[in-house]
This record gives C-alpha cells, structure tokens and sequence, in this order.
C-alpha cells in the first residue's frame, strides 16, 4: 500500500489542540509569543488557565548599550503578555544560552507540571537548531514522560520547521499575535523576527481550505507516545552532551526522511501531481 501525504502533514485544521490547564514552556523572552501565541490566545478564549514560564534571562540577546538587558526583556515578555490577555509570566532565570540537559532543569519543570496541575504542556520541538531551544525540547520531554498523571506535550516551532501532525488555524488571530510581536522591540532591531514568523504562519496553510491563511505548526504527543517507540530513542542521559543530544535526533530524522522519500517515488504521488497542480493554481486565484 503507497503512503500519502496525509500521512506526514495534517490537511484539516484545529480551532484549539486540547482544553485544561495549560503550562507553556518558553526558552528566551519571545519564543512563547513567536512559536505559540495564537495557541495561548485559543486557550485563553475558551477559559483554560494559562501560565507562562520564560526558562533563560535573555540577557544575550540585547546589545552592550543596554543597561539592564534582563529588565528590558522581562518588560517586553509582559508587555506582549498583556497583548495576549494573560498576567504574570514567570521568569527562572537560566543563563541565555547556558541551559543544561540534566536533572535540575528536568526536576525543576516537572515541579512547575505539578504544581500548576497541567494537563498540556507547550515546548519548543526537538527539530530546533538553538542549543537552549533543543535542551528545553528535550528535558520538557523527559518531565513529561515522568508525569504520574497521563497529561500531554505540544512542541512548537521557531527557528526550524518541525513535524507536525496538528495545525492550528489562527487567521482571526494574526494581527493580534503581530502587535504581541511587536512588542520585543530589542529583538526587532536585530532581526525581523515577526516577519519570518509571520511567513511561517502563512507557509504552514499550505495544505489548509483557502478560507485558512495562517496556521501554528504543533507536534502534539501524550505521555504514554513520549514513553514508547520511536519518540523514546530521543532521550538521552542526563550527563551527555549537545552533540549527543543533536545525535539523538538524527536517528529518527532518518527514518522520517526514508519515509518521505518512499512518497516521492510512489505511483500515487506521480499520479496525484495534476491534482496538486490545479489546486495551486486555484489558491494563486
């Protein structure tokens, strides 16, 4: 039997991923807002309790000149928080791009998972290129699996597309998440974050109905998924290092990529190219 595209990459969008007590998991000040704020802005509408935690200080990302880069970018996270319509996010502290894989940083989000009783929790996926990015993934994974209760993981994506099986239409969403955005203006400077995020947002309707402009890219796994094959090849022990942690996720990337290569050579998808040649065509109309 041929594989199809359905089967790497929804071709229907969600309104909201799931509904309960929502933990999200950001690595700097921006990466709640970029890799999941319509998600934030969905749980928020339809009332589930929302907390935010900022894992690093950020204090790399803000240039010499800056007096207080710490400060400033605990501003911006509140100023885009308001935007969202939630308070209080929380800061850890973490040094920018000093987070470990180990033990404290799996016991200390396991104890946020607890303590806020979370039934979904929001992490950066384990597809992204930045270190303390990849180090969340993974150690967001790890607390997960060791949860007593059956909750469940969303990854989401910034700076590198990830896997999905579940798109979250946000086109009612996207100037509000803009002008969230908008307000880390030290980032903005450096970079036209809100730009490329936007167009991601925009690519990750490729398979969507036309009506669907935008759409969050999630990685959507339960407890028991995370603790079985192949998502439980991608733990690594606790002593190892950033390359070992890359390492452990080339194993079922290769997989994925056989996969996919299957599809590209099957008679379905050579039958199916017209199809998706006229449906490009409409979406250009």
């Amino acid at each position: 039997m041929s594989l199809t595209e359905h089967e790497f990459i929804p071709y229907h969008a969600e309104h909201c991923l799931a509904h309960g007590r929502v933990l999200v998991l950001a690595p700097h000040p921006d990466d709640e807002v970029f890799g999941s704020g319509g998600a934030i802005m969905r749980h928020l509408a339809a009332g589930d309790p929302v907390r935010v935690i900022v894992v690093t200080d950020g204090a790399l990302g803000v240039g010499p000149d800056q007096p207080d880069p710490i400060g400033t970018r605990q501003d911006e996270t509140r100023r885009a928080a308001a935007v969202l319509g939630y308070t209080d996010p929380i800061f850890w502290a973490w040094p920018d791009r000093g987070l470990i894989y180990g033990e404290p940083l799996i016991g200390q989000i396991l104890e946020a998972i607890t303590a806020w009783s979370a039934d979904l929790v929001y992490a950066p996926s384990w597809w992204e290129i930045h270190p303390d990015h990849l180090t969340l993934a993974l150690a967001s994974a790890e607390a997960v699996r060791r949860c007593e209760r059956p909750i469940r993981l969303a990854f989401y994506e910034v700076g590198s597309p990830l896997w999905p099986n579940r798109l979250l239409d946000i086109t009612d969403l996207t100037e509000r998440k803009q002008a969230a955005m908008a307000c880390f203006t030290t980032q903005m400077a450096q970079q036209d974050y809100a730009h490329h995020v936007a167009g991601l947002n925009s690519f990750r309707a490729y398979t969507l109905p036309p009506e669907i402009h935008s759409a969050e890219a999630y990685r959507l796994l339960s407890r028991d998924e995370l603790r079985a094959p192949p998502w439980d090849r991608m733990r690594p022990s606790p002593a190892c290092s950033l390359k070992d942690l890359a390492e452990s996720l080339r194993r079922p990337c290769g997989d994925f990529e056989a996969r996919l290569a299957a599809i590209e050579h099957s008679t379905s998808w050579r039958i199916t190219a017209p199809l998706r040649r006229l449906v490009w065509r409409l979406r250009r109309t």
